[in-house]
């Protein structure tokens, strides 16, 4: 498990939609988006383009929003039942 048991009953508590935006979205979604957007600029920009053309570009942030959320609720959603099957071996092992 990624957390104690105590620190996972808090996260418990808090709910899975904060878990998800919090741990999925903005702490694993964040990072890979942020990656995906460095090789988008040297993969997916137009011959010509500038780096602040890129940057710019509606395309580009629409993008980025969209790794940071679907990377983020798998990853996030994923990370949530392995910890809860931990937790729950471990409350049922007391």
């Amino acid at each position: 498990m990624k957390y104690s048991a105590e620190t996972w009953e808090e996260k418990r508590k808090a709910g899975i939609g904060r878990y998800l935006f919090f741990d999925g979205v903005i702490w694993a979604g964040g990072p890979f988006a942020v990656v995906m957007q460095i090789i988008g600029v040297f993969v997916l920009r137009e011959e010509g383009q500038t780096f602040g053309e890129y940057m710019s570009s509606s395309r580009t942030w629409i993008t980025f929003f969209l790794h940071a959320t679907l990377f983020g609720l798998i990853v996030g959603y994923i990370n949530w039942r392995r910890n809860e099957k931990a937790f729950s071996a471990i409350e049922n092992s007391n």
